[in-house]
This record gives C-alpha cells, sequence and structure tokens, in this order.
C-alpha cells in the first residue's frame, strides 16, 4: 500500500511594503517568501503562470501554472492569497523532494489536505467499505459510471470524509483501490503538522483509526498510529522547539536581512514575550 499526499491547499499572507508603494503583484511575492526560502519559490513556484479564465469567491484573480500543477487564487482587497497544489502537483513535487519543504513553510496555514492510499487489489469499493471497526463514520454516497465506482463515508460538506473509488479499465489505474482521505480547516492543520512531525508513513493507520477501515487488504505494518484529534494537548517540546528552528527563524531572518522588521528586539518584545510592558 502507498500512502502519499494527494492534495494540498493552504493560504499566504499579502505582505504589502506601504514605505516602496508595492502593488498586489508584489504583495503576492512577498507571501510567498514570507513562508519559504528563496529556493523554494524559484523551484516550486517560479514556473509559467498564466491568467486563469474564471475564479471563485471571495478572489477575483486566478492564475495557473499548468507545468507544476498549482493554482494561486487572490485579490487586492483581501488579505491574503490562496495556493492550490492537485494531485499531479503534488506528485511532482514528492518526485523532487520538494513537498516536505513546502509543507513545512505552509503547515500552520493549510486549509486542505488530501492524504490517499493505493492498493492493489481486486477488492470493490464497496465491499471494502462494508467492513468497518465502528459506526462513528457511515456510508454517505454511491457512484457507480462506465469509467468506475466510488462510496463516500461521511459528509462531503464536513471537515472530513473519505472516498473509496477505482477506476475501470482502460485506466491506468484500474488495478489500484484508492482509499482517499480529505481534511479540512483545523484537521488538516493537524495532519499537516503530523506529517512534518512524524513523517507520511504512519498517516495511514492514522486514518485508517478515525474511519474505521478493517477490511483485510488495509496493512499498516501494526504502524501506530498518531492522535488527530483536535484537543490533543501541546505535542513533545523539543518537536515544537524543532519546527520554530527550521521553519520559522529562517523566515524571520529574511524579515531582518530585508529590513521588514527594523527593530528585532522591539519585535519580539512586542510579539513573542509574555507581559511586554515589563521589558520596555
Amino acid at each position: 500500500m502507498r500512502t502519499h499526499i494527494d492534495w494540498l491547499s493552504f493560504t499566504i499572507p499579502m505582505v504589502y511594503d506601504t514605505q516602496e508603494g508595492n502593488g498586489y503583484a508584489q504583495a503576492i511575492r512577498n507571501g510567498f517568501l514570507y513562508l519559504f526560502s528563496a529556493d523554494v519559490v524559484a523551484d516550486v513556484f517560479g514556473g509559467a503562470w498564466a491568467v486563469g479564465e474564471r475564479s471563485r469567491a471571495p478572489y477575483t484573480d486566478v492564475w495557473i501554472d499548468r507545468e507544476s500543477g498549482i493554482s494561486l487564487y487572490g485579490s487586492p482587497n483581501l488579505t491574503h492569497a490562496t495556493v492550490e497544489v492537485s494531485g499531479s502537483g503534488c506528485e511532482k513535487l514528492i518526485e523532487s523532494g520538494k513537498l516536505t519543504l513546502v509543507l513545512e513553510g505552509c503547515m500552520e496555514r493549510i486549509t486542505r489536505i488530501d492524504i490517499a492510499c493505493d492498493i492493489e487489489t481486486d477488492v470493490m469499493p464497496q465491499a471494502f467499505t462494508a467492513v468497518l471497526s465502528h459506526e462513528r463514520m457511515r456510508s454517505s454516497g454511491y457512484v457507480h459510471s462506465d469509467t468506475g465506482e466510488t462510496v463516500y463515508i461521511g459528509s462531503k460538506q464536513s471537515e472530513r470524509f473519505a472516498r473509496v473509488y477505482r477506476y475501470f479499465e482502460p485506466h491506468p489505474r484500474a488495478h489500484l483501490l484508492r482509499v482517499e482521505h480529505v481534511f479540512r480547516r483545523e484537521h488538516a492543520k493537524v495532519v499537516g503538522r503530523s506529517i512534518v512531525e512524524d513523517g507520511v508513513y504512519r498517516i495511514a493507520a492514522s486514518v485508517g483509526k478515525i474511519f474505521g477501515w478493517s477490511h483485510p487488504i488495509w496493512d499498516v505494518d501494526n504502524t501506530t498510529a498518531m492522535d488527530l484529534s483536535l484537543t490533543t494537548p501541546e505535542r513533545n517540546a523539543g518537536k515544537t522547539v524543532s519546527w520554530l528552528v527550521r521553519s520559522v527563524a529562517p523566515a524571520i531572518q529574511r524579515l531582518i536581512a530585508d529590513g521588514t522588521i527594523r527593530d528585532p528586539e522591539a519585535f519580539f518584545r512586542t510579539y513573542f514575550l509574555p507581559n511586554s510592558k515589563t521589558y520596555d
């Protein structure tokens, strides 16, 4: 069974340089540089962007890099833009070894993440979803067409649900059963953090526990599941410090270097230290 990220959406801040009067496009670029290193921005988000034909609310504009499988939604009236990395885009990032770097930079701003598990088997979706260890998640829909079969577990409008499907021949993935787990909003952030801290290999056991997968073909090699609940207390403090040093510190260093943060000591007193008045 192969487990991988198959969709990733996250927001980036719109960072305007008011002193230089830079505009909308530069604010988007600054937002990318706020989250990622210049190398990641160039390698992952520096492709051939084209204006898309149709955006969606609340955004007014959309740009698409078809080669990378990445879309960008923005509006000069908002304080953020949204980046969407499609399934093919995630696959390219996995192949290039860049997906972890992207995830580290954006994990606190993730709005959706899909975890796909591909199983080489003849088992059909209905047979797979008929064997569950609990009834918290129930089937909410079934679709059969000339091209394939899909079973939905949980509501598609909820913050987490699953779709189990397989294509029929001659599709190149007809030999696989795909179990795809969709997480949105805070659930997505928890999943993203867990992957950064513990790796994607443990996610299958974790999402399997949430949805109650119990069919014999669901093989997670006795991997210990991570706790993906929203009420989980603060994880190991060492991991949090490691994330701060690895992901936050470089962004702050860049803001200091380019002059955005002019007085680092005052910045930390204002935004990070408790009871900042005592440090004046």
